[in-house]
């Protein structure tokens, strides 16, 4: 890129005189204007910012605590005794969880987080049953729920986060995990409902989610319609 040689200004490739002092431009022969931007980058790369992870855990480690005793004090001022500042706390804590266990190890490992993530839910579902009164639902219907969630959620996004299912794959795997997923559901509420199960509405979601995982693995397979439905729908 030239310069102009009375008053320094960067100049254009192919300008006769300067914008500035309107001193004519002179280019040795046999040198063209535009030779030295071969030695320039032809772009600018942007070093993308270091996510502070104890940052982000000391910040919501405080968002959470504040809220959390002020349930406490607010119900030991008002009430007798601690109650539903319990289920608060309860709560808060399975937030404060599944912020922070992405972050804890320097290494994203999606398993352990969801791992995590599964037993601070069920802690919290068991606390709730401890603290509210009438017949125990944990061990019937909410373990087995969670941990059905958990078996089917695992492996897809697993799969999904090393890159072995994506696109078409990935939406054919998710809808039939949702269909397994309320067959799984129905089984259990009615098992602890009336002691016997027997598939009726979750049976209408697998004859709907099936279908359609169908025929996302057959448009996997077809990527010119998969292209064509692009560019009528201007995806």
């Amino acid at each position: 890129m030239p310069y102009c040689v009375n008053c320094g200004v960067q100049l254009n490739a192919g300008v006769r005189r300067c914008p500035l002092c309107e001193v004519e431009v002179v280019v040795p022969s046999g040198l063209p204007v535009s030779a030295s931007d071969r030695n320039l980058p032809q772009r600018r790369d942007m070093v993308p910012a270091a996510f502070d992870r104890s940052l982000w855990i000391q910040v919501v480690s405080v968002l959470m605590v504040i809220p959390a005793l002020l349930s406490i004090v607010i119900n030991a001022a008002f009430g007798a005794g601690l109650s539903w500042s319990l289920y608060v706390v309860s709560s808060l804590g399975v937030v404060w969880v599944w912020c922070i266990s992405p972050f804890v190890y320097r290494r994203n490992i999606v398993p352990l987080w969801l791992t995590i993530d599964a037993l601070a839910l069920l802690g919290l579902l068991y606390a709730v049953d401890s603290l509210s009164s009438g017949p125990s639902w944990f061990l019937p219907l909410a373990l087995p729920i969670t941990l059905w969630v958990a078996a089917l959620a695992l492996p897809i996004v697993t799969l999904a986060w090393k890159r072995v299912l994506h696109g078409l794959h990935l939406m054919a795997a998710v809808l039939l995990a949702v269909a397994v997923l309320f067959i799984g559901i129905e089984v259990v509420v009615d098992l602890y409902v009336f002691d016997a199960w027997r598939l009726q509405w979750s049976l209408i979601i697998l004859v709907v989610c099936a279908p359609l995982a169908l025929v996302a693995l057959i448009l996997s397979r077809r990527q010119s319609i998969v292209e064509g439905m692009k560019f009528w729908f201007r995806v």
